[in-house]
């Protein structure tokens, strides 16, 4: 109860050196660290600069340490432009007051996973991620399944170490990022996405870190990943086990169907870098 009154002393104290910065723009990451009145004191010092907010989370109804406070949702009608990740929370946020909503989906980041070359495959299907009750859910249920008996699986991430033995017995029991990552990623045949709640029927960061890095995404289907990367051109999309079971299965055992896809998920995710993302940004500004 104490987090809302330690973020207004912070901002007391920070708000006159806030001031003293000149700039035409002000990028706010979720502002969950500022409430309301710091922007609306901000902009009559500084009227001409604008203030853009990027939440990528759902800034309405999905409340969390980590993802939103109420003030975050209080603070929307403050700012000049605000982004977006998801379409479907476009018209929620100007319901709450937005002066401008901007889509602005997730991307790539070739210096942070970058591409690799193509070559031969360790594993089947990979998939890099911790662990929570939704993931193992969707994994466990996949891996029951006696057509996954013969795939080389990899699970890797921070997971309990009471989980179904299913996924069990395919942990690595460690973490991999950046370039390690991307390694992994082009070297399994099919790298499983799992939507998590608030991603369902959007898209998440893996979307285009997968084909980023030169790996194949398999993931729940949704509109928003099928406009850039399309099913049967550049990803494998399923609605249920059984479904993802059937879909990596045909990709795993027919190598020109995989090196198609591959390939197609290779030249589509070129365009959709964080470079790109900042320039639309600042067309619209």
């Amino acid at each position: 109860m104490l987090e809302r009154p330690i973020i207004e002393l912070f901002n007391r104290f920070w708000l006159p050196k806030l001031i003293e910065v000149e700039a035409d723009v002000i990028w706010i990451g979720k502002g969950a660290w500022s409430v309301p009145w710091l922007w609306q004191a901000y902009k009559r010092a500084r009227p001409k600069t604008q203030l853009v907010c990027y939440n990528a989370d759902d800034p309405i109804t999905s409340y969390s340490r980590g993802g939103n406070r109420p003030w975050v949702t209080q603070a929307i009608p403050c700012f000049d432009l605000f982004c977006t990740y998801n379409e479907s929370l476009v018209e929620p946020i100007c319901a709450a007051g937005a002066k401008r909503v901007s889509r602005l989906p997730f991307a790539w980041d070739p210096a942070i996973h970058p591409m690799q070359p193509e070559a031969g495959f360790d594993h089947d299907l990979v998939f890099v991620g911790n662990g929570d009750a939704y993931r193992e859910k969707w994994l466990s249920e996949i891996l029951r399944y006696p057509a996954t008996r013969n795939w080389r699986v990899a699970v890797f991430g921070h997971w309990s170490k009471g989980i179904d033995p299913a996924v069990a017995e395919r942990l690595q029991r460690r973490q991999i990022v950046g370039s390690e990552m991307a390694k992994v990623l082009a070297r399994s045949k099919v790298a499983l996405n799992i939507l998590r709640r608030q991603n369902e029927g959007s898209h998440n960061m893996r979307t285009f870190e997968t084909p980023g890095c030169g790996g194949l995404a398999a993931s729940q289907y949704s509109e928003e990943q099928n406009v850039i990367f399309p099913g049967g051109e550049a990803a494998i999309y399923f609605n249920t086990p059984e479904e993802a079971v059937s879909q990596i299965g045909e990709v795993i055992e027919n190598p020109s169907l995989l090196t198609h896809l591959r390939r197609g998920a290779r030249d589509r995710v070129l365009a959709e870098t964080y470079a790109a993302r900042a320039l639309s940004l600042l067309e619209q500004l």
